[in-house]
């Protein structure tokens, strides 16, 4: 008997944060969004079990806003209409523009975060989507394991001497001692008892043993993907679904940003850098003219959106000859080291830290160095994002608006019926300012390269920034 196998049925569920949404290593969601008159900068942090808690964090840009509730909600679907009762998000007693709450995630797939702010200029809602993927089982640790085992060693052997008393002494007169009879009768009922309580715990063990068989389908599996590059510089990506939910297809992928697919193509060092956008040419098959490349070792990230508001990343490797390629145009760009537009960074002095919203701005110069007059939308936004660890073992695709899909938020906002989507805050009418921020938090520390994208005039710029991110701690 495997007694510690017992002891795991009170195991905790939890989320390894190697790939979630859209991103890497990167599963909260942050959000620069409206509600109403209310600016609000959200963070929402997945639950660590599906069934699990997310973490919701709030910050008004105003101090006019008195109230916050918040609502998980399916993010499609009937469960979007009719909203339970919200729960008051808790304003901090040290910043008082700040209101934190916590939130159940029962089932895994697309749901959103509603929230409602309250103040002097009236209500407002926002819809934040909240992908719920799990990922992984955690062991349970040491200390606990012991701690049930004992619990269930103390349980067994008082089963077992009550069993055995019942036997030798309940019909035996007050103050009597049992004879030889009855003390083997005790005996008896005892290794019965004994062997029921075997017989639980093995039935216990093997219950245990298929639940933990089928969580484990129930495990997010990410998609796969198959590349070939042929002789004319031509990718085709083929995707397969190695098996999770039924729910899950490989038909149903919606436009983001006007692209079914947003691949980026970087090398190990990060010193090179495509963002492309493949063709479907059948369901699940992809297919991109590629540029000039040198010979080399790239990974892959392709960003995708499912009908239902599920956005996924898939990574894989490739290796390919020296490319004669083609021109980019449209929406495809690359980083070129050699490019003279002038991108500044603007920061403070302050240390990147781990699992804080932060809002990296860049300011875009001109030749003469005063902030540019020409940016144009790239893709519907006034800039692309890219943060991504020395390792790879980080990747994050944020807009102004944040780091959920353009498609998500779409989603969202429809089922609140509102006639301005987040998106539309950041459409500008006429020039656009010569800065553009994102509301992003490093998930983990370490060396990071920022590649920041706008369009000047017609042509898509891109910068490399290096960033160096401390562990909170916490």
């Amino acid at each position: 008997m495997n007694i510690s196998h017992c002891a795991l049925v009170a195991a905790v569920i939890a989320i390894s944060a190697v790939q979630l949404d859209a991103h890497v290593g990167s599963p909260d969601v942050f959000l620069d969004g409206s509600a109403g008159p209310y600016r609000l900068l959200v963070t929402v942090r997945p639950p660590h079990a599906i069934p699990g808690v997310a973490d919701v964090e709030v910050r008004s840009a105003t101090g006019d806003v008195r109230d916050i509730r918040i609502v998980p909600l399916p993010l499609t679907g009937p469960g979007a209409q009719f909203a339970p009762v919200p729960d008051r998000a808790a304003r901090s007693s040290e910043d008082p523009q700040m209101f934190t709450g916590h939130l159940w995630m029962m089932t895994a797939g697309a749901w959103q975060v509603r929230i409602t702010a309250t103040g002097d200029r009236g209500t407002g809602s926002l819809a934040v989507p909240v992908p719920t993927l799990p990922q992984s089982t955690l062991a349970m640790g040491v200390g606990l394991r012991m701690l049930l085992v004992a619990l269930m060693l103390t349980l067994v052997f008082g089963f077992v001497a009550i069993v055995s008393a019942v036997a030798r002494e309940a019909t035996l007169p007050p103050g009597a001692r049992p004879d030889n009879g009855r003390t083997r009768r005790g005996r008896i009922g005892g290794a019965i008892a004994a062997c029921a309580a075997l017989a639980v715990v093995l039935l216990g063990n093997s219950w245990w043993a298929v639940e933990a068989s089928n969580y484990g389908r129930y495990v997010y599996k990410p998609l796969e993907a198959t590349t070939a590059v042929s002789g004319d510089g031509r990718l085709t990506f083929s995707l397969r679904d190695p098996g999770w939910i039924g729910s899950r297809k490989l038909d149903d992928f919606v436009a983001d940003h006007d692209h079914l697919m947003h691949l980026f193509v970087v090398s190990p060092e990060l010193d090179r850098f495509w963002h492309l956008h493949p063709k479907e040419t059948a369901a699940a098959s992809f297919e991109q003219r590629l540029p000039d490349m040198p010979q080399g070792h790239y990974e892959l990230f392709a960003d995708l959106v499912h009908a239902t508001g599920v956005s996924e990343t898939v990574v894989t490797q490739l290796d390919v000859p020296a490319i004669q390629g083609i021109e980019l145009t449209g929406d495809d760009s690359a980083f070129e080291a050699d490019d003279r537009t002038r991108i500044v960074w603007v920061r403070d002095g302050k240390p990147l830290t781990t699992k804080r919203l932060t809002m990296f701005t860049f300011r875009v110069d001109d030749a003469s160095g005063q902030p540019a007059d020409d940016l144009d939308l790239y893709m519907g936004m006034p800039g692309h994002a890219i943060f991504v660890r020395r390792d790879r073992q980080v990747f994050a695709h944020v807009h102004p608006a944040g780091s959920a899909s353009m498609a998500a938020l779409a989603i969202g906002q429809r089922a609140l019926e509102e006639k301005e989507s987040t998106a539309d805050r950041h459409a500008h009418h006429g020039a656009l300012p010569a800065t553009v921020s994102f509301p992003y938090g490093f998930p983990q520390p370490g060396d990071y390269r920022i590649f920041v994208q706008v369009k000047r005039s017609g042509r898509i710029v891109t910068a490399r920034f290096d960033a160096s991110v401390e562990s909170t701690g916490g």
